[in-house]
């Protein structure tokens, strides 16, 4: 039955071949635990465990069909109502005006059988608070094209207003308009995909691949001694004992490694990134990306609440960048996407316009105070410095790490360098980093709160820090600003308040600034 406002009333239940999915997902648990079972049923007859394969199986399907018969969701007038458990019961209820994205995810089984699922993701949190796990593909676009317009349409007498009045007298081609839901923003084929993996070296399939050695290695008559053996057989370092050799060892080991990190980084970013693509979808940005698993998440503008910019020192000098938007209730701790993962400045800055945002040249930035140097070395260096000397009152060998320091000192001279900040109208841009350097670029409009500390050091060094939050953001990973003078973090700050207060948005959380001298946790 379907209501005058064009939402569903009767329960609805997942795709029958969910359960077919479910059983084939957990099948690799299964066979894991096929030894111990084994083990259990040697002394019995063979009827006997045929006998209870059959009742577990049919215990297990029986499970499933009926988890799959309780689990029901259904749109009413002004939420969504999803409920399951076999047992005990559980229903949530999901207003519309609380989804701020609704994502469609493929994984290989899915697309076997034509299946989706569709995640509801909402502002205040940080994972989906609702999933239907698996739904026919068309049945997934069909739920999230009710959600969008239940989400933005006007209500009422003012809805068929607002539709009177901007019903355009034709529709024009798709393809044709900007910021359609044709409109590709952002693109990667496969060859810059490769080069993205390239960038993304990898240890932990490597350490994936070892765990999985120690476990079933003993059922396959093979552990990592044996493999340490034959490693050390092939190298030399068995058949000879001399210095040559054991470089020669070690040399050909970090070959190893280097080589399985970098195809591990090559393969994770194959099956994550393939196929990405970023397009305009009428006020929202739409990502599709994946080999195996194919996802789509749709991103509203209004959620992006900055933009960073990421480079490392390869990327840098080859000129490229990484662009992700900072998302409220994102994904991830951190809660960030990415936009363009591999993208050359001018894809980046037309990104950044899609997003309504721009970036100035870093030269036209300001440093932060020439002090910020002293404490960068008093913190990374002479602290590790101290520790080494002390362990060098027990062992005289520990001074060997004395020479470890110098990159130490390098970063921190190099700091000031490179730490800057700039307003732009109602944007703040920060850049920081030595190795991996990372531009933020944040509208005054979703700054949360912003804070003046000053810790210990920077007291004696007459500096301030000033902090920048936003909704999304990690606990140390954010624009920030480190030592200023201490007069002139007080302008900033009364600057920042003023021109936030301008842009402030009706209805945004109100501003809150810590006055000067209040301690920071990060710092």
């Amino acid at each position: 039955m379907v209501s005058n406002a064009g939402v569903e009333e009767e329960p609805r239940r997942l795709h029958p071949a969910t359960m077919l999915v479910a059983i084939i997902r957990g099948a690799p648990s299964t066979l894991l635990g096929l030894p111990a079972v084994l083990a259990v049923t040697s002394s019995m007859s063979l009827m006997l465990v045929l006998g209870i394969a059959a009742i577990a199986f049919i215990g297990a399907a029986a499970l499933r069909w009926i988890a799959w018969r309780r689990f029901t969701y259904m749109l009413t007038d002004d939420a969504v109502v999803i409920e399951s458990g076999v047992l005990g019961r559980n229903r949530r209820t999901i207003p519309y005006e609380r989804i701020a994205d609704a994502g469609i995810e493929q994984g290989l089984l899915q697309r076997l059988f034509g299946l989706a699922t569709l995640s509801l993701e909402t502002g205040g949190s940080g994972q989906d608070e609702g999933k239907l796990d698996s739904v026919s593909v068309a049945e997934a676009e069909r739920l999230r094209a009710v959600l969008r317009r239940q989400h933005a349409a006007p209500s009422g007498a003012e809805a068929s207003q607002h539709q009177a009045e901007h019903q355009p007298e034709h529709q024009p081609d798709p393809k044709a308009v900007p910021g359609s839901a044709a409109a590709v923003l952002f693109a990667m084929d496969s060859r810059r995909v490769l080069l993205w993996g390239l960038f993304n070296f990898s240890l932990v399939w490597i350490a994936v691949g070892f765990g999985a050695l120690q476990f079933l290695g003993p059922a396959l008559g093979f552990d990592d001694e044996t493999l340490l053996r034959t490693l050390a057989a092939r190298t030399g370092m068995i058949a000879s004992r001399s210095n040559g050799s054991v470089a020669t060892a070690l040399a050909s080991s970090a070959a190893l490694i280097l080589i399985l990190g970098v195809a591990a980084g090559l393969i994770q970013t194959m099956l994550r990134d393939h196929g990405f693509t970023l397009s305009d979808d009428g006020g929202r940005l739409r990502r599709v990306r994946g080999l195996l698993t194919r996802s789509e998440a749709v991103i509203a503008l209004p959620r992006i609440q900055l933009a960073a910019i990421d480079t490392g020192p390869v990327r840098r000098r080859l000129g490229w960048q990484q662009l992700r938007g900072q998302l409220l209730g994102g994904e991830g701790a951190t809660g960030r996407q990415d936009l363009a993962p591999l993208a050359r400045p001018d894809e980046v800055d037309r990104l950044l316009a899609a997003l309504r945002l721009s970036r100035v040249d870093p030269a036209d930035m300001t440093q932060v105070s020439q002090r910020h140097v002293w404490r960068a070395v008093l913190r990374n260096v002479a602290l590790p410095a101290l520790v080494i000397a002390a362990a060098a009152l027990w062992k005289v060998v520990a001074l060997f790490a004395l020479p470890l320091l110098l990159p130490l000192l390098g970063i921190a001279l190099l700091r000031r360098r490179h730490h800057r900040y700039a307003l732009n109208g109602d944007l703040l841009q920060v850049q920081r980093g030595v190795v991996g350097r990372t531009l933020w670029v944040v509208p005054m409009a979703r700054i949360q709160s912003i804070s003046l500390s000053r810790g210990w050091i920077q007291r004696r060094l007459g500096l301030a820090s000033v902090r920048i939050d936003t909704a999304g953001a990690g606990l140390f990973d954010g624009p920030d600003i480190h030592d200023l003078n201490a007069r002139d973090a007080l302008a900033l700050l009364a600057e920042l308040t003023r021109r936030i207060r301008r842009a402030g948005l009706p209805g945004a959380a109100p501003l809150t600034a810590s006055p000067a001298g209040s301690a920071s946790p990060r710092d």
